[in-house]
């Protein structure tokens, strides 16, 4: 881990982000039958659990603790409502819940 002072470089930052938000987000959108998909969530935790891991070695401990987090909520999101990325879990959170108020606005406003 970096010292407190320091600041992690671009490379490492990207490369943290890659592994711990953008691979779960990405994988999300692929849509298999159950026991195909096991492989595949397995897979993408065990990436941000890798992206964790190469954060507490190469990164400051803000973007550790950072990776750390979102790695906690995937695994949350995952548990709680089956999407292994909490980026998709609160976008089909948020389609169930202002959908009706959204549709019910465009009906008398078009």
């Amino acid at each position: 881990m970096l010292e407190p002072e320091q600041r992690t470089p671009k490379p490492i930052l990207r490369q943290v982000v890659g592994w711990v938000v953008v691979l779960p987000l990405m994988a999300s959108f692929v849509r298999l039958p159950f026991p195909l998909s096991l492989p595949l969530v397995l897979g993408v935790i065990a990436a941000a659990v890798y992206g964790v891991r190469f954060a507490w070695r190469h990164a400051s401990r803000r973007v550790t603790v950072l990776a750390f987090i979102v790695t906690l909520l995937n695994l949350v999101s995952l548990v709680a409502i089956g999407y292994f990325s909490i980026l998709t879990g609160l976008y089909q959170l948020s389609r169930v819940y202002w959908y009706p108020y959204y549709s019910e606005w465009l009906y008398w406003n078009f």
